[in-house]
């Protein structure tokens, strides 16, 4: 699990293993449609949530303590400061928020945000990742596996919420994460200047805002020739065309529902 890998074996270990998340995806999916039991239901989401922050946990013991050629740094290592991540960490609140029936307003409530942020960012993002993975800074199976679940546990989450507790995307919840991005963009500009450089030259890099990441997509390289923060305007209409095609099931739904 710890010793270093060939980029070769990286993807093929992360082929398996989103082959198997798949599999689990799709079998969770039917399990949440199936279900009625308030009481399985709350047992599944607590056990969904403690495997997520077990494999959090895995994560940073990987980093800091097994991973002989990772060095850890303030500049790439600090939580919470990926889109990746406030998806991951979203979806979890709404799964524990659910869970508890706490409701902060009466028509668009904190929970439905957290689902939308989640399902945008992550079918945009996470989805990303799982597709076309960056293995620059992953070394063993260990954060292969970790780097890999994170992005399909996002996905599994957001399936769960779907499925057992209903939840649809809203209107309001594109407008409210395409703001939400904007807001974070030139803030992650200003955390990453301060934070600066680590000790082995690697710029911080939170949000992606200064550096894109390192892989052959499709929707990057449309920005991919502008420097930054240029890319940041350029990749606009990139996030609203992703973010109405991934409305528009949930529109014809509501349509036919009515």
């Amino acid at each position: 699990m710890t010793i270093e890998l060939s980029l070769i074996d990286k993807y093929f270990y992360h082929n398996c293993l989103s082959v198997i998340t798949t599999i689990i995806t799709i079998c969770i999916g039917f399990y949440g449609i199936k279900l009625r039991n308030i009481k399985k239901i709350r047992y599944f989401s607590f056990c969904l949530i403690g495997f997520c922050l077990i494999q959090e946990i895995f994560d940073y013991v990987n980093r800091i303590f097994l991973d002989k050629s990772y060095i850890f740094s303030i500049q790439q290592d600090l939580p919470f400061l990926q889109f990746c991540q406030i998806s991951f960490y979203f979806s979890l609140l709404c799964i524990y928020f659910s869970i508890k029936k706490i409701s902060i307003y009466k028509n668009y409530n904190l929970n439905q945000f957290f689902f939308d942020v989640s399902f945008l960012l992550g079918f945009s993002g996470a989805f990303q990742g799982i597709i076309t993975p960056d293995f620059t800074i992953i070394n063993n199976l260990l954060g292969v596996f970790c780097i890999q679940m994170q992005h399909s546990l996002i996905i599994i989450n957001i399936i769960w919420l779907m499925t057992a507790f209903k939840y649809r995307l809203r209107f309001k919840g594109l407008l409210f994460t395409y703001l939400l991005i904007n807001y974070i963009a030139p803030l992650a500009l200003f955390l990453n200047k301060i934070i600066g450089v680590s000790i082995n030259g690697d710029a911080a890099n939170y949000f992606y805002v200064n550096k894109l990441p390192e892989v052959d997509n499709f929707f990057l390289n449309l920005v991919s020739d502008y420097p930054s923060p240029d890319y940041i305007l350029f990749i606009q209409p990139v996030f609203i065309c992703y973010f109405i095609v991934l409305y528009i099931p949930f529109f014809i739904y509501d349509k036919f529902k009515k």
